[in-house]
């Protein structure tokens, strides 16, 4: 749909939003490219921090729309980019009602950091439902990846989808996990 600076509130009829988050070298491109089947869907880039927009994805067939969120911590950007892109981030999530769900990239040899948790608080507080997906599974050996799912199953965001670009692993059931957070509302509790 476009690359653009983040767009004022829209109708609430308009098409469901899923946010994807993350790292700067998490691999929000990589996911979209791999769930969109489109090798140059997304840029991707050796260089962490080149999503400096925020980039619309409209799923054709089920109607939502998928939104690429600028990647924060190892950006090679200026200070002042930085903090102009995480206003922005703020200001799309805090006034989207067509916002869904927000989809946590973490590279699964990572620990959740502050931002993590930032992003969960906000989920939680918004009311948006949580997914988090650890990446670059394929990176690990089968002992490595037990650990590591289980530290950060044992990080209290819930459990983690694992994800690799690489070899497809967890493609359909991170597609299958979009597609519910596009298709719920999380009532906002008794009369809404």
């Amino acid at each position: 749909m476009g690359s653009v600076p983040p767009p004022g509130e829209r109708s609430p009829d308009a098409p469901p939003e899923i946010a994807i988050a993350g790292r700067s070298n998490a691999g929000k491109s990589s996911l979209l490219n791999v769930i969109g089947r489109q090798h140059n869907l997304a840029r991707v880039s050796k260089t962490p921090g080149r999503t400096q927009r925020l980039h619309f994805f409209r799923e054709r067939q089920k109607g939502f729309v998928l939104v690429d969120l600028p990647g924060f911590g190892f950006a090679r950007v200026s200070r002042e980019t930085k903090r102009q892109l995480s206003l922005e981030v703020e200001a799309y999530l805090d006034a989207r009602p067509t916002l869904r769900g927000l989809v946590l990239l973490l590279d699964v040899r990572r620990d959740p950091q502050t931002e993590e948790r930032m992003l969960a608080d906000f989920a939680t507080a918004r009311r948006v439902e949580l997914l988090c997906v650890a990446t670059k599974i394929d990176k690990l050996g089968r002992a490595e990846r037990l650990r590591r799912l289980r530290a950060l199953d044992a990080a209290g965001f819930g459990s983690w989808l694992t994800f690799s670009a690489v070899s497809g692993e967890g493609r359909d059931a991170v597609v299958q996990a979009i597609e519910r957070l596009a298709g719920s509302r999380i009532s906002a509790g008794p009369g809404s």
